[in-house]
């Protein structure tokens, strides 16, 4: 897989992925300093783990899709794509190699914020500790089936209008669906628009993959039931963002 290690050589002599590293290490134990819970001793673990997967979704959505954007882009502009597609590899070959390489980045962000969460943050009731542990698993889980199709879209978008459109589209998408669909529901509940209401269906519910949540408050996992649910509507609405991205892809530059 030329590509595959192409784009992996890519994105590592950017460097800024040691930015985001330090980040991802970081934050979540000065973030908490920012507000009053230093009078209040317990709210520093759940600060922490709010810090942490406050930090993994602000990387996903700031870093992963315009790197995503950006490896899309640079794959149609400087003809990389069309000289691998003479050479046998498909738009569907050349999208999964740039993927995949982009979350192999994405991966080490999830892993720190979940080891944060389990040394510096775990609770210190023993009944508490099973429910932490397969929380922060669930987000982990969650974050990744939901970001993956998006950093696809991306991709797809970018070969065809430019590295802008691929990351504006899928990171307004994505804020729009964790936060702008709560907004959008509480609207509909001020009063009944048929056009609203079926504005909030179709819309993506990007929120259901945010656990934290559960996690500041100590609500436990989600029961496995609805997880295995959410997993099942991620892995629809995935599958279309795929199907989409396939569809725009193009390996060769737009002929100005």
């Amino acid at each position: 897989m030329h590509l595959f290690r192409l784009s992996l050589l890519t994105l590592w002599v950017r460097k800024t992925w040691v930015i985001i590293l330090l980040l991802t290490c970081g934050l979540p134990f000065v973030m908490p300093h920012m507000a009053p819970v230093e009078t209040v001793p317990k709210l520093m673990p759940p600060a922490r783990a709010h810090a942490a997967w406050l930090v993994v979704w602000g990387v996903g959505i700031l870093w992963g899709l315009s790197q995503a954007a950006r490896l899309g882009d640079g794959n149609s502009r400087t003809g990389v794509g069309n000289y691998l597609r003479a050479r046998g590899e498909g738009s569907l070959k050349q999208m999964v190699s740039m993927w995949s390489a982009l979350m192999i980045f994405l991966l080490p962000v999830v892993l720190i914020a979940v080891v944060i969460c389990l040394v510096a943050a775990m609770p210190g009731d023993p009944e508490e500790k099973g429910l932490w542990v397969a929380t922060n698993l669930q987000a982990a889980f969650l974050f990744l089936v939901a970001i993956g199709p998006l950093a696809l879209l991306g991709i797809g978008l970018s070969s065809r209008f430019g590295s802008m459109v691929g990351f504006v589209v899928p990171a307004g998408l994505c804020l729009y669906g964790l936060y702008g669909v709560g907004h959008l529901a509480e609207t509909i509940k001020m009063g009944g628009n048929p056009i609203l209401e079926w504005l909030y269906i179709v819309s993506p519910q990007y929120h259901l993959a945010d656990l934290t949540p559960r996690l500041i408050f100590k609500m436990g996992q989600v029961e496995w039931s609805s997880f295995a649910g959410f997993l099942g509507y991620f892995a629809l609405l995935g599958g279309m963002l795929g199907g989409l991205s396939l569809l725009l892809f193009r390996t060769e530059p737009l002929r100005s």
